[in-house]
């Protein structure tokens, strides 16, 4: 691999991954990427050399730890949590397999930086920069408060009415947020009329939201609706944002499809 080449394990669809391939798509920077679908994980080892079950080796000193949103147990090496201690997914590696990034906010940052040659996402100055990463911890907010409900919503048990309430004030208040800042700002995106890495952020976490919201409760639920729908009308600039970037190649390229097929963009 080449020594600014990023490996990728993860699944797919995932919006929020899309972060990380949309910016690399923009600065050229290559992604070796491994994924599959959620429920085919389980049958994976997870490793910086990520590959299926039936691929392993004598060599791989396994440790199966945890189920945390899978309903199989998960084969992990001790090199992947070596390198990525919480054990999730999406990870990102460097070339030889030394350093491990999680979190598909710093995903994205770590290409960006690798990719500032090309064309500058994450800001001019360090003010800047911290005000994009300011957009992006409230992206991870957002992303962390409506876990449960999204996880609940694929779960053979009855989605409580209190986590549909947690999702729905996640939603409001991180959509508030977004919309008050193009209100009062005025700008063609949310740092300026450039785009950065925030806007990214912003596309794939809403995203994220939005496919796997879509998905109607197993059980009849009388507390449940579908939260984008209900306050569309209250965030139309943000709304108008999303339509914006996904005119732009980079975004159209990588998640079109996937929302025509979830019956986002008909």
């Amino acid at each position: 691999m080449n020594k600014n080449k990023i490996r990728i394990f993860t699944y797919l669809p995932n919006p929020r991954i899309w972060k990380s391939l949309i910016a690399a798509d923009l600065t050229n920077i290559k992604l070796d990427l491994r994924a599959d679908k959620p429920k085919n994980l389980s049958s994976w080892i997870w490793d910086f050399d990520a590959r299926p079950l039936e691929k392993i080796s004598d060599k791989d000193k396994l440790l199966v730890k945890g189920t945390k949103g899978f309903s199989n147990t998960i084969t992990k090496t001790k090199k992947f949590l070596s390198l990525n201690p919480f054990g999730n997914v999406p990870a990102a590696f460097d070339s030889e397999g030394t350093v491990g990034v999680f979190e598909s906010n710093s995903i994205l940052r770590l290409v960006a930086r690798l990719g500032k040659n090309k064309i500058n996402l994450y800001g001019e100055n360090d003010f800047i920069k911290s005000r994009v990463d300011s957009f992006m911890d409230s992206s991870l907010i957002f992303g962390t408060l409506n876990q449960s409900y999204l996880l609940a919503l694929y779960s053979n048990k009855p989605v409580p009415k209190t986590t549909i309430k947690v999702a729905e004030n996640a939603y409001r208040a991180y959509m508030h947020g977004i919309e008050t800042n193009l209100m009062l700002n005025k700008s063609n995106f949310l740092i300026s009329n450039d785009m950065t890495i925030a806007d990214i952020c912003f596309f794939g976490e809403f995203f994220q939201f939005a496919i796997y919201s879509s998905k109607k409760p197993k059980f009849e639920n009388k507390y449940w609706f579908d939260i984008i729908k209900k306050y569309k009308k209250d965030y139309k600039r943000a709304h108008k944002l999303l339509d914006r970037l996904l005119k732009i190649k980079s975004f159209k390229k990588i998640a079109y499809k996937t929302l025509v097929k979830f019956n986002y963009y008909v």
